[in-house]
């Protein structure tokens, strides 16, 4: 009996890593849909999104039963992820695109406000570099004028 009740918690344990990996899912599809990329590109995540579940299956697996893999397992967590994707899934998935729609309109705000801010820093050094160059340049030239203008032709002052 203590053995039967051992599997009973193994079962559940792997409906859980089910549950897990419809989660995991659910995420993917958030990330997705708020991020458009290009065909490509989607290959190549599709196939790390499927290592990364698959290697959750292989740590569920042996965390539980040490890689002695049974057919239980695989129905354990065939009916996790289908649990999971019936009831919840549509709920998690609306929490998962608002929350990465809200964590991208910040990165954008957050990026524009840096570009204004260094936008105003760049105005504020240039005419500050440009006062800088009206003091040593025009001013004293401006004294020299009005000095040549007081001497007349022959080099007399008036």
């Amino acid at each position: 009996m203590k053995i039967f009740i051992e599997d009973i918690n193994i079962f559940y344990l792997t409906l859980y890593g089910g549950i897990v990996i419809g989660f995991l899912l659910d995420f993917y599809r958030a990330l997705r849909n708020n991020f458009k990329i290009l065909k490509y590109v989607t290959f190549i995540f599709d196939i790390i999104f499927w290592l990364i579940i698959t290697l959750t299956i292989f740590i569920t697996i042996n965390a539980l039963e040490k890689f002695d893999l049974r057919y239980y397992h695989f129905v354990a967590l065939f009916l996790g992820f289908i649990l999971y994707y019936n009831t919840i899934s549509k709920y998690i998935l609306m929490f998962f695109n608002k929350i990465i729609s809200f964590f991208t309109r910040l990165f954008k705000k957050a990026i524009h406000y840096i570009v204004d801010l260094l936008n105003n820093l760049y105005y504020i050094f240039i005419y500050s570099i440009h006062l800088i160059f009206d003091i040593i340049c025009y001013i004293p030239s401006i004294f020299s004028a009005k000095n040549r203008k007081r001497k007349n032709k022959k080099g007399v002052k008036i």
